[in-house]
């Protein structure tokens, strides 16, 4: 599984955790049993869905203060959901570089969001990116 396809597996796993009561553990190994192509980057896709979920409060802080005429609770879930592990890596991973994160983020939005998610996360992410 390349890093493309690890970080869109976070990315839903992220976003089904708001329709899921199990532990987090729980939920990681019972994703990563339906989703076999997760053992090939087992590590990375453990490790940010962990760091997401663990600073989800800290990093929403954060998105909510880029967005524009809403709240992180009004936005899209998947969106939601793309933005947190867009900001975790950003912050958290030194070695993906800014601009892989954004357009990662803006791919995965046009692929799943809605029509206006891609302009509209690549402008709170473009935002985010000036203020660093």
């Amino acid at each position: 599984m390349s890093r493309i396809e690890t970080r869109e597996s976070a990315v839903f796993f992220i976003y089904q955790t708001e329709f899921r009561t199990e532990s987090l553990e729980d939920q990681i190994d019972i994703f990563s049993a339906n989703t076999p192509s997760v053992d090939d980057d087992r590590e990375y896709f453990t490790g940010l869905c962990l760091g997401v979920m663990g600073k989800r409060e800290e990093l929403d802080e954060k998105i909510s203060g880029f967005l524009k005429k809403w709240t992180i609770k009004r936005i899209p879930k998947l969106d939601r959901a793309i933005l947190e592990v867009a900001f975790y890596e950003i912050l958290y991973i030194d070695e993906i570089p800014v601009s892989v994160s954004i357009n990662e983020a803006v791919r995965l939005a046009k692929r799943y969001g809605t029509e206006d998610s891609s302009s509209y996360i690549n402008g709170v992410l473009s935002s985010f990116e000036k203020s660093l």
